[in-house]
């Protein structure tokens, strides 16, 4: 009987132990990030909990809005625009 219990308190801990391999990298993953006006300048500034930054300013001249993204410190980044939608994919290493 003590043979039994001890065997399912090991395979417990190795299925505990596989479920945190496997979920780990997928919550290291996900970013936060918060977007707030800053007025006097009269843009919009996004922080990510990573270090990232992101400028979002108004061009008067081209009519439309640009962003310049700054990776968190030490990293670069690598992706790409969508044609259409604008929005930027990628990742930070």
């Amino acid at each position: 009987m003590r043979l039994l219990f001890a065997l399912a308190l090991l395979v417990l801990a190795l299925l505990l132990v596989a479920f945190l391999l496997l979920v780990r990298p997928a919550l290291a993953a996900s970013v936060r990030c918060t977007t707030y006006e800053v007025k006097s300048l009269g843009r919009l500034q996004t922080l990510c909990d990573d270090g990232t930054r992101a400028v979002h300013y108004f061009n008067k001249t081209l009519g439309r809005w640009e962003t310049s993204v700054k990776p968190p410190p030490g990293q670069t980044c690598t992706g790409r625009l969508h044609p259409k939608t604008r929005h930027w994919k990628g990742r930070c290493r």
